[in-house]
């Protein structure tokens, strides 16, 4: 009968532990980070009789987690690599919302200076027109310091972001940290609380979504943690704990470096990757940093085209032009774009050079020019041509290209028509040139002139910068859609092993319910067997 009775109970003992774990599970079915607690018995062992095995019931050894390792590194990782998604997307549709708008994209001032240059070809000693192209140059040098600032205001942004998620994941580190000093005091992950697994776990968890880690779980249940991969920087171990920061510094790629401080050793780190932090790292590096570089080119080709014909233009001072804009964007970039002329005057609108052609000559030809390489100084020469010689300058042979062409003292002159013997054209500085265009026409040309690599206008410059931004953030939000896809695969999956479902711990109530209620049976069995032999007198 004793022995009935310690079977019933242990039973009832041990059910009562499982019916306590069942509502505990159900009582945090809403709590973040919980996984399903089970518990776990064992038979007892037999009591020999004779040559028989009695059985002496179960006993309860553990409650423990539903937990796969595999479903939770799943988790982590497919998390990490969507939350990554989030950071180039937002701040590429900022650039893409600040470049691509009429009202504060560069197309629109481009536009009004090449049309103010346009306009003021039909009339280029028209002060009126003059002032106008001033106001509209000034206004494409403010547009192009607008956008550099708008540049730059994003990367602060994303300065002060990567300041911010390293200080959570170092703050997160340290927390894990102290989880596995407590840890430390169990010999197996199987005897550890299961509420301290699951705060682990959630830690881990967090950390991910910040840069992707690599985990490896040791026989207590603690974890040495490294970025990225199996060799990548370590952030947490069972002795120490890794501190990260950022050097914010130009002249690095993408203007900043992750340090990483590990026992007082403070290196640079490559390894970080994914989660919010890695997704902000790659923004700069692949959108960020080409925006800024290419802006700053266009810059520099816009001022050095059009400086180019204004240098090599005559004002209506009768003076050789200067610089519309400051040349040394190469070096300033697009934030040093800046008017240098506010005289009307000074605008160069008439061409550096007047051919006169000699009275005397007989045939049909005609000479004029076009393009002029900066810094040519001011043409002074005859061309004259003979039947014997053909095209000569100073007594030397000039030949003509298959379209007429020839350069010159950095100038490209043009032959039409078909000369005689003895003609002959003067060139020199163009005088008294108030009325003429060819600078200022040529400017306005400038427009649709095919000056950047690849055959590109200027206008189709800028334009290639906003794309290659949409493009990037399209693609980042095509990758988004993709692994919310495997994110989700991987809740659900974790969901089946660790999730709390009320179905099952229904069912699991009901039975350890009446398996309690059968162990209760079993005692009062052994009461009345007990109660019965007292009775035999």
């Amino acid at each position: 009968m004793a022995d009935i009775l310690s079977i019933g109970a242990n039973a009832a003992q041990l059910y009562k532990s499982a019916l306590a774990t069942v509502g505990n599970n159900i009582a945090n079915l809403n709590t973040e980070g919980y996984t399903r607690q089970v518990a776990n018995s064992v038979e007892n062992a037999p009591t020999p009789t004779g040559s028989s095995f009695i059985g002496s019931g179960a006993r309860l050894i553990s409650v423990t987690r539903a937990f796969n390792e595999f479903t939770e590194t799943n988790l982590r990782d497919s998390g990490s690599e969507l939350t990554a998604q989030d950071p180039l997307i937002q701040y590429a549709d900022q650039i893409v919302d600040v470049l691509g708008a009429q009202s504060s994209g560069l197309s629109d001032a481009l536009n009004k200076f090449f049309s103010s240059a346009s306009n003021l070809s039909t009339d280029p000693a028209s002060t009126t027109l003059r002032n106008v192209f001033i106001r509209d140059a000034d206004g494409l040098a403010v547009r192009f310091r607008e956008l550099s600032g708008q540049l730059s205001g994003i990367k602060e942004e994303t300065d002060s972001a990567i300041s911010l998620q390293l200080t959570s994941f170092n703050e997160l580190s340290k927390q894990l940290f102290s989880v596995n000093e407590q840890l430390k005091k169990k010999a197996t992950v199987n005897e550890q609380p299961p509420s301290l697994l699951d705060q682990r776990d959630k830690i881990m968890r967090e950390m991910s979504q910040i840069a992707k880690i690599h985990v490896t779980e040791n026989e207590s249940g603690t974890v040495d943690i490294r970025l990225d991969n199996a060799v990548g920087t370590v952030v947490v171990d069972t002795l120490s704990v890794t501190e990260f920061s950022a050097n914010f510094d130009d002249d690095l790629q993408s203007g900043v470096e992750i340090l990483a401080n590990f026992n007082g050793t403070i290196t640079p780190t490559s390894s970080l990757a994914g989660g919010s932090l890695g997704g902000i790292l790659n923004f700069r590096s692949q959108v960020l940093t080409p925006a800024v570089d290419n802006l700053d080119a266009l810059a520099f080709s816009t001022a050095t085209e059009v400086n180019t014909i204004q240098t090599t233009g005559i004002d209506a001072t009768g003076t050789r032009g200067t610089n519309l804009f400051d040349p040394n964007l190469e070096t300033l970039g697009a934030a040093g774009f800046t008017l240098l002329i506010n005289n009307p005057a000074r605008i160069a609108a008439a061409g550096l050079a007047r051919v006169t052609v000699d009275p005397d000559n007989t045939g049909s030809a005609k000479l004029d020019y076009s393009d002029i390489v900066a810094g040519s100084a001011i043409p002074d020469f005859t061309l004259n041509y003979t039947d014997g010689a053909g095209y000569t300058i100073n007594g030397g042979a000039v030949v003509p290209d298959a379209s007429g062409s020839f350069d010159f003292g950095g100038i490209t002159y043009t032959v039409t028509g078909t000369p005689e013997d003895g003609d002959s054209f003067t060139v020199g500085q163009n005088l008294n040139s108030l009325g003429n265009n060819k600078s200022i026409l040529a400017m306005s040309r400038l427009q649709t002139k095919e000056v950047l690599d690849g055959d590109r206008s200027l206008g189709d410059g800028y334009l290639d910068i906003v794309g290659e931004i949409g493009n990037a953030s399209t693609l980042a939000k095509i990758s988004q859609d993709a692994l919310q896809v495997v994110y989700d695969q991987a809740v659900e999956a974790k969901d089946k092993v660790s999730g709390v479902s009320l179905d099952q711990e229904a069912a699991d109530l009901i039975r350890f319910q009446q398996a309690f209620q059968a162990s209760a049976q079993i005692i009062q069995a052994s009461n009345k067997m007990f109660d019965a032999l007292i009775s035999i007198r």
